[in-house]
């Protein structure tokens, strides 16, 4: 007998990725705390508890890494059939995406919980990460099991859009959303670990 959660969320089908670099070119992310596994740029949805994409970038940025958004500009936008941990968007599941780059200022504090650390990372180790998910996908590795030390599979077509990942060929693309497009089974079953 199969059983639901009627309790869990159902997920509002928006979401906001913020692109941060500093100085040195190198990209703000944190390591996520729960499902999507792997690092990621920070990135949040819209109408869960904001009332439009530029108040669900500002607040994102200021509770994953403490920083405060002093500008931002729209890169790309569209829908990605990636699944969260809350239950899937209806009538569609997936995220219309809404991709920006911020400029912000402070010092960066990662929100315990809801991430394992931030930390600024080089093209070079970005694309390493980008590698080591990919080679993750393709041994057979799950997405319950995908590294730490890894891009979150949806970052892989985020970044290809936003021109940081530009040599991920299609196949590479169709490898990734089949990654994200995979359901967080224990986690519509019983919240988060």
């Amino acid at each position: 007998m199969t059983t639901t959660n009627t309790t869990a969320k159902c997920c509002c089908g928006t979401s906001v990725g913020v692109i941060i670099t500093d100085t040195a070119d190198r990209l703000l992310m944190i390591t996520r705390g729960w499902w999507p596994k792997g690092t990621a740029p920070v990135a949040g949805h819209v109408r869960d508890a904001h009332t439009d994409v530029a108040a669900a970038l500002v607040a994102e940025v200021q509770e994953e890494v403490g920083l405060t958004v002093t500008g931002s500009g729209l890169l790309w936008e569209g829908h990605l059939p990636n699944l969260c941990a809350s239950l899937p968007h209806q009538p569609v599941a997936g995220h219309y995406w809404h991709l920006a780059t911020a400029t912000a200022e402070g010092q960066v504090v990662a929100a315990p919980g809801e991430t394992k650390g931030a930390a600024w990372y080089t093209p070079d180790q970005v694309r390493t990460m980008a590698r080591t998910t990919l080679a993750h996908y393709r041994s057979g590795g799950v997405a319950a099991d995908q590294p730490d030390a890894s891009l979150e599979a949806v970052w892989l077509r985020l970044l290809f859009e936003a021109a940081l990942l530009p040599e991920l060929s299609e196949d590479d693309l169709a490898l990734a959303e089949q990654a994200y497009a995979t359901a967080p089974g224990q986690y519509w079953l019983g919240g988060r670990p």
